[in-house]
Parts: C-alpha cells; sequence; structure tokens
C-alpha cells in the first residue's frame, strides 16, 4: 500500500516516540500525529495485543487490524522491536535520542527495568519532553497499579452518579476515563513543547485516569466540596441541575434531551404544542433561570419533570423533530446512537469523521482530528495505521543501522505475531 503524501501542519518537525498500548497513551500521540509529528509506534515483536481483539459483530480474519488499534494508531509509522534484547535497546535508545517527545503507558517500574525512566532517558536527551499517563497519577500508594477504563469510572466518582436513581452505580457506554486521559496527556505535551521553546529544555509530564476524570467534574466536585448536599443518581437527568432537563422518550421509542427553553415565548410554545397550556401558569418555572435550575431548589422538580415526561411520550419523534427544528430558543436535541453519527451532517461539515484504507479490510470511518487552527491546520488522517513492524527498515535505517541488524529485528517479528494470533483466536 502507498503511503499516502502528508501535508505539513503546525507540528512538522516533531519527532515522537509512541510506546503505548490500549487507550489512554495512543490517542494522545494519535493527536500530535493530526497535527504533522512524525510519531512512530514502538511494539514488541508480536504486536500490541489491541491489534488482535475483537468487539461485538467484528469478525474479521486474525490479520485485520481490530477496530481499538486502528482508531487510535492512524497517521503513525510503526516499528516491532523487542526493548529487552540488546539491539532493541541500542535501536529504541538512538530513536528517542533524536527524538523530541516520548509517550507511554507503561508502568513505572517496567519501564525503569528496560532503561526507560525519565531520569535515565534525560541525560541522553535533555530537551525531550518525556510524557506518562497512568491510572491513578505517579504519586501515593496506588500509583503503580493496574488499571481499565471502568475502574477508574468507579474510583473517579463518574459512576456513581451515573445511572437510574432506583438501581446500581452505571459507568457510562464510552471509555471516557481513557480518553479524558489522553486528552490531558496530549494537552501536558504541548504545554512542556511551549516550555522548551523557552527555556531550551524538556521535562517530564504526568497525568492519569483519576486525575482527567476529576477535572470533566470540575463543576459537580467542587460543588460537593462547598455544599452539604451529596450528588446521587437520577437516571435520565443531572443530579446538578434542579430543573426539566434531561432525556425525555417519545410515544415511538426516540428520545429528546431537552436542556432550556430559553425565551418565555418558547416556554409558552412548547406547553401549548404539548397540549398543556396550564403549565405556562406555574410560576416556579415562570423564567429562564429558574428553567435551568438557577435556584438549586427541588421544590416542583419531580411535578415538572413528570408533565416534561408525559408531553414528550403523547407524540412522535418525527412531531417533536419538526416541532423542536422551529424552536431555537429551545436547547434540545434528538438522542443519536451511532449509526445516525456517523451520517451526521454537522459532523460532515466540521470534518470530523475520515476515512482511512486499512490494509486487508478496505475503508474505515474513523473520527480525526477535531481541533481546528485557522493559519495551521493538522493533517488530517492521511496515513493508515501501521501494519506490525511495516516501518521498521525505513526506521533503522535513518538511524543508521545496517541490513544484518534490520533483518535480525524482522526476523522475530513473524513468529512471535504467530503465537498472539493463536493465543487469542484458537479455541
Amino acid at each position: 500500500m502507498a503511503t499516502p503524501e502528508l501535508r505539513n501542519g503546525p507540528l512538522t518537525g516533531i519527532a515522537v516516540v509512541d510506546m503505548t498500548v490500549a487507550v489512554q497513551g495512543p490517542h494522545a500521540a494519535a493527536y500530535l500525529a493530526d497535527m504533522g509529528a512524525d510519531v512512530v509506534k514502538v511494539e514488541r515483536p508480536g504486536g500490541e495485543l489491541n491489534r488482535y481483539v475483537r468487539g461485538p459483530g467484528f469478525a474479521s480474519p486474525p490479520d485485520v487490524m481490530g477496530t481499538q488499534y486502528v482508531a487510535m494508531n492512524r497517521g503513525k509509522r510503526g516499528i516491532a522491536i523487542d526493548a529487552h534484547s540488546e539491539l532493541g535497546r541500542e535501536v529504541l535508545g538512538r530513536l528517542i535520542a533524536t527524538s523530541d517527545v516520548f509517550v507511554t503507558n507503561y508502568r513505572r517500574e517496567a519501564l525503569e527495568r528496560m532503561g526507560l525512566s525519565y531520569a535515565q532517558l534525560v541525560t541522553q536527551n535533555p530537551r525531550l519532553v518525556y510524557a506518562r499517563v497512568s491510572g491513578f497519577g505517579p504519586l501515593g500508594p496506588d500509583a503503580d497499579k493496574a488499571m481499565l477504563d471502568g475502574a477508574a469510572q468507579a474510583r473517579g466518582g463518574l459512576a456513581a452518579i451515573s445511572g437510574p436513581a432506583d438501581g446500581p452505580p452505571m459507568p457510562p457506554g464510552a471509555a471516557i476515563a481513557d480518553h479524558s486521559g489522553s486528552m490531558q496527556l496530549a494537552l501536558g505535551i504541548m504545554t512542556a513543547l511551549y516550555a522548551r521553546e523557552r527555556t531550551g529544555r524538556g521535562q517530564e509530564v504526568n497525568t492519569s485516569s483519576l486525575g482527567a476524570l476529576m477535572w470533566i467534574q470540575a463543576w459537580e466536585i467542587a460543588h460537593s466540596a462547598m455544599s452539604d448536599e451529596t450528588l446521587h443518581r437520577e437516571g435520565p437527568h443531572n443530579p446538578n441541575i434542579r430543573c426539566p432537563y434531561g432525556v425525555y422518550e417519545t410515544s415511538d421509542g426516540g428520545a429528546f434531551l431537552l436542556a432550556v427553553a430559553m425565551s418565555d415565548a418558547s416556554w409558552d410554545d412548547f406547553w401549548v404544542f404539548a397540549g398543556r397550556p396550564d403549565v405556562v401558569l406555574d410560576q416556579r418555572w415562570n423564567t429562564g433561570a429558574k428553567r435551568i435550575g438557577a435556584r438549586g431548589s427541588i421544590d416542583g422538580v419531580a411535578d415538572i419533570r413528570q408533565k416534561v415526561r408525559e408531553a414528550f411520550a403523547a407524540k412522535t419523534t418525527a412531531e417533536w423533530s419538526e416541532f423542536l427544528a422551529g424552536q431555537p430558543e429551545i436547547i434540545s436535541e434528538r438522542v443519536q446512537d451511532y449509526d445516525e453519527l456517523l451520517v451526521d451532517p454537522q459532523v460532515a461539515a466540521n470534518g470530523y469523521l475520515a476515512d482511512i484504507e486499512v490494509p486487508k479490510f478496505g475503508t474505515a470511518r474513523v473520527v480525526t482530528n477535531v481541533v481546528h487552527l485557522s493559519d495551521t491546520p493538522g493533517c488530517g488522517v492521511l496515513r493508515p495505521p501501521p501494519l506490525l513492524g511495516e516501518h521498521t527498515a525505513d526506521v533503522m535505517h535513518e538511524l543508521g543501522f545496517g541490513r544484518d541488524d534490520i533483518d535480525r529485528v524482522l526476523a522475530a517479528v513473524e513468529g512471535a505475531a504467530t503465537e498472539i494470533v493463536a493465543a487469542v483466536f484458537d479455541d
């Protein structure tokens, strides 16, 4: 497969070593690639396990990359080496010595064993931005505790306020902790690169899923700390917004998120359309401030939510869509599934999705760079995720290694990959 021609971006000229797995680390490095950085993904000879992991309904052959790997690693070059071997350590050492950023989500202990701690690398490359993301932060008793996304959601408070009011805590249906951590890591990397322009020195960047989840719940956590109110699960409603705000089902199984009627006229129109003009007379909800929950009072909240619930349930999705389309002062959105999101014209207009060619699969649609810069736009998704070890020879040649060394590294890849495929797919 021919390598797509890359456009210059704001990070063109920045070299990144991406030694990460799964979601949290790789997605941060994918952002750097979107912005023009040359990101080299480093995998063990058999490849990252997520190359092979399958999810519901994805029944492609073992030699097709898994969906998580595709989503997190588009835009990168890839090498496969044994970082525990003498030659592998030499390849990594030369690569990092000539790079601007090292990104990892390996545990600190493992990095130290491989000679890849910040203290070990900064002596070789003082300008290196060393970026590490973990589950629970770099300090404290659980600094090296293993983490998956749901564990961080549980510890970080998000699961506690998600789910039905009369049911158990319920983590949201996406890897929010991992992706939040990746965003914070990318932000930290960019901050460190900017600081390096002024000081000439790199530095260590650390963040975590736990910290990132707290960042995205900053309002809710501050409210709990400053008030006597403990927030509880309220199902389709935000527990910190005491008003009609919430998700409501229609008569034919659709659903809408109703946020607020900003003007009194639009509030009146809503209830006239619903066939309940009497609700307009309720003084508890007759201003925009009251309808957005500014008072913080629970007075009348259950009653108004029930009335809104009945109103939506009395009409079809199409009827509500037509009415709300003509009400710009009512902030609301129909709840979409992923199939609908993939063809949403607003998504298309902003270029939030892109088609890439995935080897042995064909065209795949993936989320791309969602940050728009007017003068120095990113490169977009122009390079597919790398085949296992696809660019090993190129990168080693760039680093000055000869053909014999390159062949030794390449020889280890095929056999190791076969072992992993057998472990994942054989019954």
